[in-house]
Parts: C-alpha cells; structure tokens; sequence
C-alpha cells in the first residue's frame, strides 16, 4: 500500500525532475515546522484531523522564529520518536563518542533552538544532531524532506540520513555530526561519507571529515540546507530499520492498521507523519517499541505476519529507502474482530525475525474514546461482557478490561510501581541514566545535581531518580506509563524485559 497522494504528485516524484526552484523549496520548508505547531499530529494522542488540538507539547517553551531566549525553561522535547537509537550490537558496541547531552528549546513542532554557553561538543537528545562549538552561541535547526533535493545526486551517492536547515554563526559553529542510518558492520572498506550541501540553488558534495557507527562529521563551511549521502559501488546498502504503527479510527467494529518499515532517518519519519496527518483517513500512532532488531537490507523482501491471523495487504514488500519519495508505502493490517495481535517482520529468506509486537485494545482505547468528540461505548468491542448490573459495569468497566486475560497478558495501567519493583529496574539500567531522566521523564537539571550530590552508589542515583519520577507521576506512576516513557530510550535490553513483566503482572 502507498499513503495517499494524487497522481501528478506521484508522476512528479517519478519524473525526479532537476529543474526545481531551491530558493522557492527552501523558503517551503523552513516554514514547514512553523505551521506545524497549528496544526494536530497522530503523536500527540489524538485523531490527526482536529484543528483545535495544539501540536506542540504544551510543557515546552513558545519562541518567536529565530529567537532562542535566555530565560531557564523546562524543555521537554515531544516528538521523542524522532532520534531513535538503533538496537544493533555490533554498531552499539563500537560506539565511543561522548557527548554532553541537551535537550533543546522547541520552537514549533520539528524546530529546536540550542543557546550554548562554552566551547564544546552537544548532542541534541530530540534529532541526535552534535554540534562543536568555539564559544557561546544560539544555533536554530530544523528537519527538511529529502524527495526534493535528492534528484541533484549523481553516480552512485545515496541518501543515508536526515536533512537539516541549520542556522547559526558559522564563525561560531565548527562542526556538525549528522546522525546516519546505515549499518557498517558488514559494508565494505570502499564506502564513502560526503554531504550534501545546497548552496545559491545549486549543490555541492563536500568531504566528510570522519564518520563513526552512527554519525558522520562534517566541518562547516557555510549554512543551508545540509544532510549526510553516501558513495559504495555496492548496490547492497544495509540500514537500521523501524517499523511505525497507525490506527485507523472509524466507527466500525473491526480493526485497521497501517504499518510502516522504513530507515532509521527523520525526514523519512516526519514524511510518514505528514503522509498520515493529511490522509482521508483519521489515524493515530501506536506508541510500541519501533527499532528493528536486525539490519534492513535494500533490495530484500520482508514478510509481515499477525498472530491470530490477519488480512494483511500486501503480504511482502521488496524494503527499499523510501527516504526521496513523496509517498511511503506501507503494510495494511485488518482484523475482523478486534482482539490482541502480535505483529512479526520476517526476512522471507532467512526467516530470521526483525521486529516483533504484541498489540493489545489498551493501546488505542483512550484514542477511540475521543473520537468525534463523543464518549467511547466500551461495551461495543469488548470480547466479554460482565454480568454485573450497570451500575457496576459503569463503576468497573475500566478494571475489567485491564484484568481479562483471555487473549494473552493484561495490560496493566492502573498499579502504581513500588518502591521494590524501580530497586529492581534501577539494578538493570545503564549508566546513562541522566540523558533519559531529562529527556524522557521530565526531570529537571536541578534534580540531577541534588541526586549527584548524595554521593550514593550508581544503582541507588538511579533509584532516587525514579523516586523521584514516581513522586512527581502521582497516580500516574505505573509500569506501563514508565514504559511509554522510556519506549525510545537507549536503556539495557534486560531492563526493557523486566519493565514488560511489571507490565503484564
């Protein structure tokens, strides 16, 4: 299946057609992620077509363009999914590069301003962009679309990671690490990082000055339009893969999904949101873990499955970097009946398993109930009607329906963690437990400091830090928000495993 768009904006992406106006395109999406700040996205939790829902996360500061102040603000950022750090051993394992990690200022919703005060490196935790800075600046950078500039690459370059405007002092700005999706693992010594540069209308290729598992470094000439390509004689490119999940909301009984197989790379993402955004159909994202387990091989066909059995249109895809066209294809998903899935990408070759998830009713209800603006009938799709009288129905429906386990583990959303269960998830979690603290539960650089300041052990910080999510959480501290939270968090995979049994207790 392919998102929807019209015929000559698909005859336009297939033509590839050099001959556009950059000036006019670069005026276009600078502006792009101003006007997404009015309009209303699938992540924010609900139905992509209601006007008055503001996109950007309300916690986050409002700047005016080109402005990045100087006041203390909580920053927060909420397209968390936008960097997702790839689940590959063998990249992660080779990863050196420390980075002061900061979250950024938003503007509007893909938009983000960094006021540095010293000389260093930072790594944005929203875009994993690192910028190397001489001395104190204001840099201002936001997420382009790649299908139009992509037909100015020649030979054998291809694309291999996001496109940014970044505006700033270049006297200031040394340096920028671009964030790649490709896995080097297994890819010839022959390969070849340049970037992309768009400059007075025209492009230019300049050198990489290094490039690492996950990013490649780029010294700074000038400012424009800038992305990551790459240059192997290979046909064979191998990425870091995701799969994203849409829920169609509809009236009807039965269920429909549009599932998503696509690089790691945020253009590629913010185009899937956009194509979802402004479909006829209403949608909205299914917050399940996204990175694929094994690297996605372009020219390799992958097979989606459902258990219990789905209609799934097409059953293959040939995967191919979907990151220069317009409209992104996807799998579609229908369940006659609504009940939990679990979802499987498979190489159709090896047989090996990408990706795997199990779907259940708990991750879209809140979603359905806001349809139209008209409270949810709980009792229209549910599997087993209970046999107290109304009153009780009303009083427990929302008990019943986390406690019935008939198609597998509960979805359990409404026991607080205890103090025993984040003892026993901070002894599994790594040591870069301050990134995610700030960027994904919300705490504070202040916080950080007092917890540093106890002189504990590593595992009881880590514990504190918790405390002190849960203390701020309330009612809402639950496994299953914790996991939410921390879903595109860069944590060990054997606290993931053991914050999914807390889950299903």
């Amino acid at each position: 299946m392919v998102a929807d768009c019209s015929v000559e904006e698909m005859q336009a992406s297939e033509e590839r057609t050099p001959t556009i106006d950059l000036k006019e395109h670069r005026s276009s999406d600078s502006s792009e992620a101003e006007l997404d700040a009015n309009e209303t996205t699938a992540e924010d939790g609900q139905p992509n077509n209601n006007p008055e829902q503001a996109a950007d996360d309300p916690s986050l500061p409002r700047l005016p363009p080109e402005n990045c102040r100087t006041e203390e603000t909580t920053t927060n950022p909420s397209d968390t999914d936008l960097y997702i750090k790839p689940l590959c051993p063998s990249c992660n394992c080779q990863t050196n590069q420390n980075f002061e990690q900061v979250p950024p200022r938003q503007i509007s919703k893909e938009r983000f301003c960094l006021k540095l005060d010293h000389e260093g490196s930072y790594q944005c935790v929203a875009t994993g962009l690192v910028f190397e800075v001489t001395g104190k600046v204001d840099i201002i950078y936001s997420i382009l679309s790649w299908y139009k500039y992509d037909t100015f690459l020649k030979e054998k370059w291809k694309l291999c990671g996001p496109l940014f405007e970044v505006k700033s002092d270049p006297a200031l700005l040394k340096s920028i690490y671009f964030p790649h999706s490709l896995c080097l693992s297994d890819h010839s010594a022959d390969l070849q990082f340049g970037i992309l540069h768009i400059k007075d209308k025209k492009p230019k290729i300049e050198p990489a000055v290094d490039h690492s598992t996950t990013h490649v470094h780029w010294n700074v000439s000038s400012l424009s339009p800038v992305g990551p390509i790459c240059n192997t004689p290979s046909e064979v490119i191998q990425h870091h893969g995701v799969v994203l999940i849409y829920k169609i909301i509809n009236s009807y009984q039965s269920l429909l999904f549009h599932v998503y197989m696509a690089t790691n790379n945020h253009s590629v993402i913010k185009d899937i949101t956009k194509a979802e955004k402004y479909s006829k159909q209403k949608s909205v994202k299914i917050d399940k873990p996204t990175p694929c387990h094994k690297k996605l091989i372009t020219g390799k066909t992958y097979r989606l499955l459902s258990n219990p059995q789905a209609d799934i249109t097409p059953g293959e895809i040939a995967f191919e970097d979907m990151t220069p066209l317009k409209c992104k294809g996807y799998f579609e998903v229908f369940l006659e009946q609504p009940e939990d899935f679990q979802l499987t990408l498979m190489d159709v070759d090896s047989g090996e398993t990408m990706w795997t998830s199990k779907l259940r009713e708990c991750d879209w209800a809140h979603h359905d109930q806001n349809e139209q603006g008209k409270p949810r009938d709980f009792n229209k799709n549910r599997r087993r009607k209970s046999s107290n009288d109304n009153i009780m129905e009303e009083s427990s429906s929302k008990r019943s329906r986390w406690n019935d386990t008939t198609d597998g583990p509960p979805c359990n959303k409404n026991n607080t963690i205890t103090e025993k269960q984040l003892m026993q998830f901070a002894e599994k979690l790594g040591s870069n437990w301050q990134i995610f603290a700030i960027s994904c539960l919300d705490l504070q650089s202040q916080d950080i400091d007092k917890i540093k300041d106890q002189n504990a052990s590593p595992t009881m910080q880590i514990f504190y830090m918790l405390q002190k999510w849960k203390n701020n959480e309330s009612d809402n501290a639950t496994p299953s928000n914790l996991r939410k939270k921390l879903i595109d968090a860069n944590i060990e995979p054997d606290a993931r495993i053991l914050l999914e049994g807390f889950c299903n207790q």
